[in-house]
């Protein structure tokens, strides 16, 4: 199958422009550094150099060199218009194709061992917890003192002997891992199955190397990429948004709803690496990228004029990750030719082939070329015998391609690295959701496969386990088509299954004369998840008078549950301001003494809504009582009003003016400490949806349009404006349509620049 992306020629002008380079004219004003080289073997154009030197009190300074391309290849010259039609080198085609003349790619841009080369080098001071106290960036002329390859460094960090060029690398590791733990997200980490780059790739071989390579890569990726976020700089950013900066939260409910990381001209969020902004700065032999940001970088630093204008960048962002598209299409149809041509030759003849002699590697390969060569019947016997020495791999091809829908029985499959693999090969999305019940004392677990999983969640008492349950679950139903996008909530149906006394094999029954206040608390916060039975409103009724404020709150406010009005004594008032505190909504009293009834009458609002009827009582706490109780009966019944009734629930009609009572003499508000109020006005500050209501009026524009769609209790806001006779559009995340609405609208004003028109 013939790629998208097809190869090219290097022209005649390009070549010499090439030929022409002499990198003695920019020596001048530069200093010397030295340092080391690390990459595969086989590499030929080496982007960058590492050194390190340790200072006082276990900090030390770090240097990180990249190859000055820009310095040698000027803006809209012959090779730079030929590097962005390339946009990146091609590793995966037969020679590799470079996006520079390999007289620069690599010769004198290549920080080659021993030679002197144009360099950028940023130097980092690093305290002995891995943080960041100043960086400077220079032009510097760079010497490669030895260049390494990753199994000749793996080779050293896993048995170091005591010299200096072992030590000086098991240091180097260790600073990377110090920057590594200051980091969260879900891409460039170290797993139990090998080191996940930043594009998610699994890479297993060589890990510790990588690992320290792709840090201290990151840290200076990074780096660049706050020092121009910070002074809202335009730049080629490399972005992963999902309308949130909330990591953890990203990490644990929206895994499988992350977006592909693209580039973008103002800098946004990477939630797959856990950085608020993040680029490309340390490959500019090979990306394109890269050498645009460090013309940007090095226009700040000596002050002449910026190289692009914004609508360049952008221009340059869409035409590159349309090749990205392009090129990870062609490299994994390429990859997969390519593999499946090498087993061809090795088991063309599998009828005279000595099956049990087979080494594991070579038996994984057999089982790939039975698959795709539909002779998987010839060895099935085999594998049954060998199912011990089974790897992930051999699994996926036998349940995702084969589809064989057996061997489930088999004990300490791999489950969780099976469904990796298969995210690699076809992109799929895999998502984990994981709850410990505390009175159980199990995790429930649910593996989604492209947004679909199983009906029930799997259980089990280690974490790990039940996420390798979880995942054999999810494999099957995928086998026997019964996955679902609507399972069944964790922890499931009957709240009886969450304390229970086994008297059968299917008999469970709760003693809730056993529970005291605080587990009978933690029985409605699982309610809250699934749904309230029977048997748990029964008992809500025994205990209901004894309940406090906050159950009573879960039961009105976040279970709906309209009921047990009759009771009296209830602290409603403290219902009330627990759900002020949680959800920010102001309440008021409204109390006036008539003296024509000799009672109280009170009125309770809440965001300026209140009960349509007065409460009443001779003493002034019960009324107000009795008005919270009846906002919450009301708030549950959709009757609030802005306009309540003039008239008694006794048919006594109140003669005094209503101004009396709408103005009372006794006013009491929810009193709000200082942390309150800072957090209240730090909301009104970031009121996106008023802002972007106001730049409406303020340019005659019509107010936006809003689409909202809810996916797996997550909800994605889309809005819409015609602004400028052209329409702009931004989409925003959040937990419910108001965060994500507000959201939405931030990343609007923000990423089509109107918050200086406001």
């Amino acid at each position: 199958m013939k790629g998208k992306i097809q190869p090219r020629k290097f022209n005649t002008q390009q070549i010499t422009q090439a030929s022409n380079i002499n990198l003695r004219d920019y020596y001048h004003n530069r200093f010397s550094v030295f340092g080391i080289t690390i990459d595969d073997a086989t590499t030929v154009d080496r982007d960058d150099g590492v050194w390190l030197i340790e200072l006082n009190h276990g900090s030390f300074e770090l240097q990180i060199s990249i190859a000055d391309v820009s310095t040698i290849v000027a803006k809209n010259s012959p090779i730079d218009k030929e590097a962005l039609l390339r946009v990146a080198t091609l590793y995966h085609t037969i020679p590799p194709t470079p996006m520079l003349p390999c007289n620069i790619s690599t010769n004198l841009g290549s920080l080659e061992e021993e030679e002197r080369r144009l360099a950028l080098t940023i130097f980092f001071q690093i305290d002995n917890s891995g943080n960041v106290n100043s960086f400077r960036i220079k032009e510097t002329i760079f010497t490669s003192k030895k260049a390494f390859s990753y199994t000749e460094v793996e080779k050293i960090l896993t048995n170091p002997q005591d010299i200096p060029e072992h030590q000086l690398l098991l240091k180097m590791q260790k600073v990377a891992q110090l920057i590594g733990k200051k980091r969260g997200g879900k891409s460039g980490v170290l797993t139990n199955d090998g080191y996940v780059d930043e594009d998610g790739n699994l890479i297993q071989e060589n890990v510790n190397t990588y690992q320290l390579i792709a840090e201290l890569m990151i840290l200076t990726n990074t780096t660049i990429a706050n020092f121009l976020g910070e002074n809202n700089i335009p730049a080629l950013y490399r972005t992963q948004d999902v309308g949130t900066t909330d990591f953890e939260l990203v990490k644990k409910t929206m895994g499988h709803l992350l977006v592909p990381a693209i580039y973008q001209s103002h800098a946004k969020p990477h939630v797959g690496l856990g950085l608020i902004n993040y680029t490309h700065f340390t490959s500019p032999l090979r990306r394109f990228v890269d050498l645009v940001n460090h013309r940007i970088v090095k226009a700040i630093i000596k002050k002449d004029s910026f190289p692009y204008t914004t609508e360049e960048l952008d221009n340059l962002c869409l035409q590159i990750n349309e090749y990205h598209q392009k090129f990870k299409e062609d490299k994994s149809n390429f990859m997969r030719k390519k593999r499946r041509e090498e087993i061809e030759k090795l088991f063309n003849n599998l009828d005279t082939l000595e099956v049990e002699k087979l080494s594991v590697e070579k038996f994984s390969d057999l089982i790939e070329y039975s698959v795709f060569n539909y002779q998987l019947e010839k060895i099935i016997s085999h594998i049954e015998s060998r199912l011990d020495t089974l790897q992930p791999k051999d699994f996926y091809y036998l349940w995702f391609v084969a589809k064989i829908n057996q061997f489930f029985e088999h004990e300490n499959i791999d489950t969780v690295s099976i469904l990796l693999i298969k995210s690699q090969i076809d992109n799929s999305i895999i998502d984990y959701k994981l709850e410990y019940c505390e009175v159980r004392k199990l995790y429930f677990a649910y593996c989604y496969l492209n947004g679909m999983t199983t009906l029930n969640p799997v259980e089990d008492t280690k974490k790990s386990k039940a996420k390798q349950k979880a995942a054999l679950a999810t494999i099957q139903g995928y086998l026997t088509e019964e996955l679902t996008y609507n399972p069944n909530p964790i922890i499931e149906a009957n709240i009886t299954n969450s304390l229970f006394n086994t008297q059968g094999e299917n008999s469970c029954e709760v003693d809730f004369n056993q529970l005291n206040d605080k587990d009978f608390s933690k029985i409605l916060d699982y309610c809250l998840k699934t749904h309230f039975d029977a048997t748990t409103l029964q008992e809500i009724e025994a205990r209901i008078n004894s309940l406090l404020p906050r159950d009573l709150y879960k039961i009105w406010f976040q279970g709906r549950i309209n009921n047990y009005f009759h009771h009296s004594n209830f602290d409603t008032v403290s219902v009330l301001l627990i759900h002020s505190q949680l959800t920010g909504c102001n309440v008021e009293y409204k109390i006036d003494y008539n003296s024509s009834i000799q009672k109280y009458i009170a009125y309770c609002y809440v965001d300026g809504l209140t009960h349509r009827h007065p409460q009443f009582d001779i003493k002034k706490t019960k009324a107000k009582q009795k008005s919270s109780l009846a906002y919450i009966q009301s708030y549950l019944n959709d009757q609030l009003t802005d306009q309540p009734d003039l008239f008694v629930e006794e048919e006594i009609m109140i003669k005094e003016n209503l101004s009396n009572i709408l103005n009372p003499i006794d006013k009491v508000n929810f009193k709000e400490n200082k942390k309150e109020k800072e957090k209240k006005n730090f909301s009104e500050e970031l009121d996106w949806v008023s802002k972007l209501h106001n730049f409406c009026q303020l340019n005659q524009l019509t107010y936006p349009e809003y689409d909202f769609n809810d996916i797996d209790g997550f909800f994605i806001c889309k809005i819409t404006l015609n602004y400028q006779d052209k329409i702009i559009i931004s989409q925003g995340y959040g937990k419910s349509k108001k965060d994500a609405k507000q959201n939405a609208s931030h990343i609007l004003i923000i990423q089509h620049q109107l918050i200086s028109l406001l």
